[in-house]
């Protein structure tokens, strides 16, 4: 059985599955900068849905033993308080003071505990020194982080992790940071007091927002660029459906897709969709395999092309009065002069709109002779006509035709009703 998650968007604190060299590479360069103790800032740049939030939850995941402090900034306006409030809220505290209690316990002479301090139990007397907040010249580090006196703001924080150091391993990892003075403002500053592994996720279009010349210059000294290449796809796919990547790597919408997330929906469709034809065949392996090769098949071109020049019409009548038309013609529009019927044909106030619907399970339209004829027709009932072909096929060159490009998924989709994308081809058109 494949293991596709419904939703394939990773969140913070998800088990992660990190496949694809450039992120098994990555994966590995952060755990070393880590565990090495390293002064690095490494950037990792992606679009929405390329794994950033997955390879941080695997770095999360198998360096339980250092000292992780992972923030998910989506939300966040102040890098400091979300840092705060996952140090205090999380068990990161409650181990941190256990650590430090256990270290400053196997050392109590040296910070003070002789003679009549001994009255007190060891924990009563601790507590006395927080309250006090006399620190010891060699262990004031481990005294600071058993007691948490701290101020909760960034220079508060610079100290704490420069405390931090000294009991383990430590790593920052800031998930979606933002082109946000507030939080570049401090991320600077962490860069430059605190010596320590700073991993930092974004989408290229905060990293080019970023106008501080120093500050993209230590993001950029080591940034990993977060792309899909067709042994990537064929590596996640087979950690999700060893079974059928195969299959599933040449179907041209899994194929096609320009993300992690993408690649992974579109793929958990096709498996889900292949299941339930073949649920009750007894030899279920080749039926899926069969139906794979056929996912977001449209099955009888002709019958679809009907169907959905039936639901284009449907929203232009709905989105009339939004939209601006003045007049949606009910079936196929006759074209007299030139002896060539279209399927769609509306009008606006300043425009004729003259459409065809062709689709195809090939990878050519061999039916658009009678739409060639119409190459040529620049105004119709004096009004100027703007042409268009909804297809799901990409290499059609038609001279004055604006090609509207429907994927088979969505054409199955809006066939069987969905409004939502009907309408945004609908738009589409109107936009031509």
């Amino acid at each position: 059985m494949c293991e596709f998650q419904e939703y394939t968007v990773s969140k913070y604190g998800d088990k992660p599955k990190v496949e694809g060299k450039v992120w098994k590479d990555a994966l590995s360069e952060i755990k070393d900068s880590i565990l090495k103790r390293k002064d690095i800032v490494i950037t990792i740049v992606g679009a929405p849905g390329m794994g950033k939030t997955t390879l941080l939850n695997a770095v999360y995941d198998e360096l339980k033993e250092s000292y992780i402090i992972y923030l998910d900034l989506v939300n966040s306006t102040s890098l400091s308080s979300s840092a705060w409030n996952f140090i205090l809220m999380t068990k990161l505290n409650e181990r941190i003071r256990t650590n430090a209690f256990n270290l400053l316990y196997d050392h109590k002479e040296e910070i003070g505990y002789t003679g009549f301090a001994r009255i007190r139990e060891f924990p009563n007397w601790l507590r006395h020194l927080c309250l006090k907040e006399a620190w010891s010249e060699a262990y004031g580090y481990a005294e600071r982080l058993y007691c948490m006196k701290y101020s909760k703001d960034v220079d508060g924080l610079i100290e704490f992790l420069k405390d931090l150091q000294n009991l383990g391993a430590v790593g920052l990892l800031l998930d979606e940071m933002k082109a946000e003075e507030g939080l570049l403002k401090e991320l600077h500053k962490l860069i430059n007091e605190v010596k320590l592994p700073i991993i930092v996720t974004m989408t290229p279009d905060v990293m080019s927002k970023i106008n501080d010349s120093a500050l993209v210059r230590r993001l950029t000294e080591r940034q990993i660029e977060l792309k899909l290449n067709y042994s990537d796809k064929a590596d996640i796919l087979k950690a999700y459906c060893e079974e059928y990547y195969k299959e599933l790597s040449e179907i041209e919408e899994v194929a096609s897709a320009s993300s992690v997330n993408q690649l992974l929906d579109k793929a958990r469709i096709a498996y889900k969709n292949a299941l339930d034809k073949c649920k009750d065949e007894y030899k279920k392996e080749e039926c899926v395999r069969r139906e794979l090769t056929k996912a977001f098949d449209i099955g009888d071109p002709m019958e679809a092309s009907r169907q959905l020049e039936d639901k284009i019409r449907e929203g232009l009548l709905e989105l009339k009065n939004e939209l601006g038309i003045t007049f949606v013609h009910t079936k196929g529009k006759r074209i007299d002069d030139l002896h060539v019927i279209v399927d769609i044909y509306f009008e606006t106030a300043n425009a004729a709109y003259i459409g065809d619907i062709k689709l195809s399970n090939k990878d050519t339209l061999n039916n658009i002779e009678n739409v060639k004829k119409l190459e040529k027709l620049d105004h119709y009932d004096d009004l100027p006509v703007k042409k268009f072909i909804v297809t799901n096929q990409t290499n059609v060159n038609i001279k004055n035709f604006k090609l509207i490009y429907v994927s088979n998924e969505d054409i199955k989709r809006i066939i069987e009703g969905d409004k939502e994308k009907r309408n945004e081809l609908v738009r589409r058109i109107m936009e031509i």
